[in-house]
């Protein structure tokens, strides 16, 4: 399926392999035989209900938990033999939130990302100067922050701060994992359309985990469907995203849609047997 997966999309270059992937915690298995690819220049989503094994599989994909079985290749090498530090130049990740105790200034969370470019263990870890950790933190609108310690940002300029973190190690695939749960809608955009902007210019890869299924449809060229911990449906997000497959996926009755101002799928939820006794 993983060689399938790469032909589907035509000139794109494959960054990632997933083969067998067996993954779980002590004695319980999450994850059961996956097998997809991720490419450069391509914003892949991934839709599961809770407990489906979405985290879990991006854990993998960035090394904090190793797969009880199975290969992970990134960029032709096995992911199991890449050393942390170059393992940090090619592949960040957004978490949900990070709580941060201490009042780290926003330039000091930021600039950490900078870490796997620089040489030694030691010292301050990062330029006052440095023109990647500047450039970020305009681009994210997060510079008039710079100097204020990250324990008294909103939780939306929070979420900014470890996209600027990430975005500063230059990787070559962004894993997110729902980065924005607890958002207004101002700042789910704002996060999801400076996402979008790197792949489409400079040919990130990402892997998105999307709890807001009008989100991914906006934003995700291709989907993965989770459920007990397989991929039950993947491919282009206009194919999959569908009454039935969400209905099987998620095991409750939606409304799929496509506007014309949109002209993508959107999923709403129908209404109830009470409705028309509230209006």
């Amino acid at each position: 399926m993983a060689e399938d997966s790469c032909r589907q999309q035509g000139g794109f270059a494959e960054l990632l392999r997933v083969e067998h992937l067996v993954c779980g915690y002590r004695q319980k298995t999450v994850l059961h035989d996956l097998n997809f690819s991720l490419w450069s220049g391509f914003f892949c989503g991934l839709l599961g209900p809770n407990g489906s094994g979405k985290s879990t599989l991006v854990n993998n994909l960035c090394r904090v938990f190793q797969p009880r079985s199975g290969k992970i290749t990134l960029a032709g090498r096995d992911l199991l033999t890449v050393d942390r530090r170059e393992l940090a130049r090619q592949v960040a990740v957004v978490p949900q939130d990070t709580h941060i105790s201490f009042p780290f200034t926003v330039l000091e969370v930021v600039a950490m990302g900078r870490h796997p470019h620089l040489g030694g263990m030691f010292g301050k870890g990062y330029r006052e100067d440095d023109p990647v950790v500047a450039r970020v933190l305009a681009e994210t609108g997060i510079e008039h922050l710079r100097e204020r310690p990250v324990t008294q940002v909103s939780g939306g300029e929070r979420q900014l701060v470890l996209l600027a973190r990430a975005l500063v190690q230059e990787p070559k695939l962004l894993l997110l994992d729902e980065p924005t749960s607890n958002l207004d809608i101002r700042h789910a955009v704002k996060i999801m359309r400076l996402v979008e902007k790197r792949v489409r210019e400079e040919g990130l890869a990402v892997l998105a985990i999307f709890h807001d299924l009008n989100l991914a449809s906006i934003f995700a060229d291709y989907l993965f469907l989770l459920r007990d911990g397989r991929i039950v449906h993947q491919g282009e997000t206009s194919k999959v995203l569908t009454r039935e497959v969400l209905q099987e996926v998620f095991a409750t009755s939606l409304l799929v849609y496509t506007p014309p101002e949109v002209g993508r799928p959107q999923v709403a939820i129908p209404p109830g047997p009470d409705s028309q006794r509230r209006r």
